[in-house]
């Protein structure tokens, strides 16, 4: 029985997210050898092969995520694929020479990658609401996040594996890497187009239905009949303009800036842990360090698969993101306290079990908070496409992301408890954020597949406003007017 377009389009995205996120993390768990046996650089210089991702997109994003818009699911997939091959091979060429000069291809390389990341991180819910039935969704969403999150577990876990010596096997690894890269630029070209002949939900109709009769939106994915580029140069600026407006409509929001704030710093710390991980058991072998690593992505592949079940079982998306905030913090205190009552550090005093067991809940939750964070957002922001909401979500992610490192670099020097400190109280802000001052239940996506008329306005930048000026008016009652429209 052949697979049904919709995943295989899904699967194509899947293998070049995978592989994107595969390059990011490489280098972390090969830290201290490459650092003394292969580029004679500090490890500050080695994390900055992973951070140089989060930089990029915190520079770049904006406007990126605006060409991914008018470029459309296709074009701006095989951008991002093509810019991961030609990442992938710079570092295969010319990132194992010795000294400083194989540093510097190893950077030039991630950065090539890292702006392919652009065109990528931000897809899994503009695909899903493209492609995808309303029972599906948050599950496709989830798939997206789990791919990405693959990539990390193959870095995390099969790197110190096998690569045991930086001279001779990093060669070899780099080269699968691009082979993987390249299968990815081939899928993509063969089986991803920019949406199904026919819409597979009302959301997916109602994209069309804006695209088709507002001169003045930005082209979405889902709108075959927007796919072509307008050569009008004044209608280009007037896109521009409305995208520009509609990001300083989500963010004068108070909800969507709350959200987007608790996210960045969430999944800035899922960063930050598989950044730091191999120097927060320093007497672990890089075997070791590996596996606790693959135990937390592959355990957080389960958590990214749970939440988009529950969400397209329940649609309660306020209920459920404020689960997986909660329960991250708790993960996370539990790690710092694991790792404190066992300050010896070796693999042989630690009891193994309970460090495992805490690495895993960590990861499923964190993983959970990353797609239940995109399905939540596109929930407020809609009919905003989805590329933008999700876009300026990872901008607030890779920020923290790149504070966070910065930060953690400073405090390790003090202990490994400053670390963990740093993200236990980063995770505890975004859980206050989240329980405590995030309380809109005004599902816009959701609301359109019900035919409510108040979700059903074409200009999503006076969907926005018009919601700011009824909190402005009257704020004591904005959330409970929220639950009316629902």
């Amino acid at each position: 029985m052949p697979l049904p377009p919709r995943y295989s389009v899904l699967l194509s995205f899947s293998l070049v997210t995978l592989t994107n996120s595969w390059l990011w993390i490489t280098f972390s768990p090969l830290e201290s050898s490459l650092s003394s046996s292969l580029w004679f650089v500090s490890s500050e210089s080695i994390n900055q092969l992973s951070t140089v991702f989060m930089f990029s997109y915190v520079l770049l994003g904006i406007p990126f995520i605006y060409l991914l818009s008018i470029c459309n699911l296709r074009k701006g997939l095989l951008a991002g694929a093509v810019l991961t091959f030609i990442g992938s091979l710079i570092r295969y060429l010319f990132a194992t020479q010795s000294g400083v000069k194989g540093f510097a291809f190893a950077y030039v390389g991630s950065f090539v990658a890292s702006v392919g990341q652009l065109f990528t991180l931000a897809v899994p819910p503009m695909l899903a609401t493209s492609w995808f039935p309303k029972e599906e969704r948050s599950l496709a969403t989830g798939i997206g996040v789990l791919a990405n999150q693959s990539g990390t577990a193959l870095g995390l876990g099969i790197t110190g594996l096998l690569v045991t010596d930086v001279n001779s096997d990093l060669k070899t690894y780099l080269g699968i890497q691009t082979l993987s890269a390249f299968v990815g630029c081939v899928l993509v070209y063969i089986f991803v187009s920019d949406s199904p002949e026919n819409a597979p939900s009302q959301a997916a109709k109602q994209r069309q239905a804006n695209n088709n009769n507002s001169n003045n939106e930005i082209p979405s994915s889902s709108s075959s009949a927007s796919a072509s580029p307008n050569p009008n140069p004044s209608s280009s600026f007037s896109n521009f303009k409305t995208y520009t407006s509609q990001i300083r409509s989500m963010l004068s929001t108070p909800s969507v800036l709350l959200l987007t704030l608790s996210y960045g710093l969430s999944t800035g710390v899922f960063y930050t842990l598989a950044t730091f991980l191999s120097q927060l058991l320093p007497d672990w072998s890089s075997s070791n360090s590996s596996s606790l690593g693959l135990t937390i992505v592959i355990v957080g592949l389960l958590g990214s698969l749970t939440s988009g079940i529950w969400l397209d079982s329940s649609r309660q998306y306020l209920q459920v993101s404020r689960f997986f905030y909660l329960t991250s913090f708790i993960s996370m205190i539990l790690w710092t306290l694991v790792l404190t009552l066992n300050s010896s550090g070796s693999a042989s005093d630690l009891n193994s079990l309970l460090v495992y067991s805490v690495a895993g809940l960590a990861g499923f939750t964190l993983t959970a908070t990353i797609c239940t964070g995109f399905e939540y957002a596109v929930e407020l922001t809609f009919p905003i496409n989805e590329g933008t909401t999700a876009g300026m979500m990872n901008v607030s992610a890779q920020a923290f992301g790149c504070v966070l490192i910065w930060v953690g670099e400073a405090v390790l020097k003090l202990g490994v408890n400053w670390c963990n400190g740093l993200m236990v109280l980063s995770l505890g802000i975004a859980s206050f954020l989240m329980c405590f001052l995030v309380n809109d239940k005004n599902y816009k996506r959701e609301a359109a597949e019900g035919g409510d008329s108040g979700a059903n306005d074409n200009d999503s930048n006076s969907l926005l406003r018009t919601r700011n000026d009824s909190e402005s008016s009257n704020p004591s009652s904005s959330h409970e007017d929220d639950d009316d429209q629902v």
